[in-house]
C-alpha cells in the first residue's frame, strides 16, 4: 500500500481516538444502590437515599405491585427477570411503584 496514504489513515484513525469518549466502566456503582444518569456529563450519579412510600401503602394496583415486585426481587436475587414499562397519566404513582419495590427489595 502507498506509504502516504497509510500515514494519512494513521492520522485519521489517531484523530478519531482523540475524539472518541472514554470507555464506560463500571467504577462506583457499589457506592450506592440507586443512580441518577446525567447525559450531559455522560455518568450516573450516586443517590444517597431514595424517598420511598411503603410498598403496602399503594392501594389500587394490587395487581401491578405484586408483577414489579416480584419481578425486582429476581432481578435482585440475579434470577431471571424482565424488563418493565409502566404507563399512565402524570400522577398516577409509578415512580412511587418503582421506588417502593427498591425499598422492598433492599429489606430482603
Amino acid at each position: 500500500m502507498d506509504p502516504a496514504l497509510l500515514s494519512l489513515l494513521d492520522r485519521i484513525a489517531s484523530a478519531l481516538e482523540r475524539l472518541s469518549p472514554a470507555p464506560a466502566t463500571l467504577a462506583g456503582l457499589d457506592s450506592a444502590d440507586a443512580f441518577v444518569w446525567h447525559p450531559e456529563r455522560g455518568c450516573l450519579a450516586p443517590v444517597a437515599q431514595v424517598a420511598h412510600v411503603a410498598i403496602d401503602l399503594l392501594q389500587g394496583v394490587e395487581a401491578q405491585r405484586r408483577l414489579i415486585l416480584d419481578n425486582t426481587l429476581h432481578f435482585a436475587r440475579g434470577l431471571p427477570a424482565n424488563n418493565a414499562m409502566l404507563w399512565g397519566a402524570r400522577g398516577m404513582g409509578k415512580s412511587s411503584l418503582v421506588k417502593a419495590a427498591h425499598a422492598q427489595a433492599n429489606l430482603v
